[in-house]
């Protein structure tokens, strides 16, 4: 495989682990997925709307972005360079990854706990 630590770990995975491996990874991938969702859907009823736009905005990107990379490693899709969300050896997406999950953790917080939020919202 050409990138098999960047674009393709998802296919080396597979090959190590074997079905178990991968069908972890996917469903682990799924449930961050939901729980982004999740999050989003809080903060939406509790009338966090900037929060809740933040929220699934994060759980769709990195959702669409583990579903073109797992296709690229079956086939399915021509190659893109994108690499697989907190996995795959790259900085700046990690990066971005990282800051993006703290942005999920902080709307959580806020939606759960509404006297921790950093502006007071008048209702």
């Amino acid at each position: 495989l050409p990138e098999a630590h960047t674009d393709f770990l998802y296919s080396i995975l597979a090959e190590e682990l074997g079905l178990l491996g991968a069908m972890s990874v996917l469903v682990l991938f799924f449930l961050f997925i939901w729980r982004a969702l999740a999050i989003g859907r809080a903060a939406e009823m509790s009338g966090q709307v900037f929060g809740s736009q933040i929220a699934y905005g994060i759980g769709i990107w990195l959702g669409i972005q583990a579903c073109v990379n797992m296709g690229v490693n079956m086939g399915a899709l021509p190659t893109k360079g994108l690499t697989l969300p907190l996995m795959s050896y790259g900085g700046s997406s990690l990066v971005l990854v990282c800051i993006s999950i703290a942005l999920l953790f902080r709307v959580d917080l806020e939606t759960r706990f509404p006297e921790q939020s950093a502006v007071r919202v008048k209702r």
